[in-house]
C-alpha cells in the first residue's frame, strides 16, 4: 500500500504543534468556540471570546447561559481555537476537559 492510503508517514505527527507553539497560538488570538453537551445530548457549540487567569483558559459569561446550564449538569467540554483562511494555512489547538 502506498502511504497516500493512510500507511507509511504519520501526518498528524508532522504536523503537529509543539506545546511551546500551542501556548504561543493560544496567545495570539481571543475567539473560540466552546463546546458542551445539551440536555438532549446534542452538541451546543458557541462561539466565546477567552483570555487568561493563573495560566489557565478564563470566560466571562451569565450564569443562566445555555452553556453554563449544561456544564452544570455535565462539565464535559470541548474548546476549539482555529485560524486560517484557506484550506492550506489551517491550523488550530483543541482542548478537552472539565469546566
Amino acid at each position: 500500500m502506498s502511504e497516500a492510503m493512510g500507511h507509511g508517514v504519520n501526518q498528524r505527527k508532522a504536523i503537529a504543534m509543539t506545546p511551546d507553539e500551542v501556548e504561543a497560538f493560544l496567545a495570539e488570538r481571543r475567539p473560540m468556540t466552546m463546546c458542551s453537551l445539551a440536555p438532549d445530548g446534542s452538541i451546543h457549540a458557541v462561539a466565546m471570546w477567552y483570555g487568561f487567569l493563573e495560566g489557565a483558559i478564563a470566560v466571562e459569561t451569565k450564569a443562566k447561559s445555555q452553556k453554563v446550564q449544561n456544564l452544570r449538569r455535565d462539565p464535559h467540554l470541548t474548546l476549539l481555537f482555529e485560524d486560517g483562511d484557506y484550506y492550506e494555512e489551517l491550523r488550530g489547538v483543541e482542548l478537552v476537559g472539565r469546566g
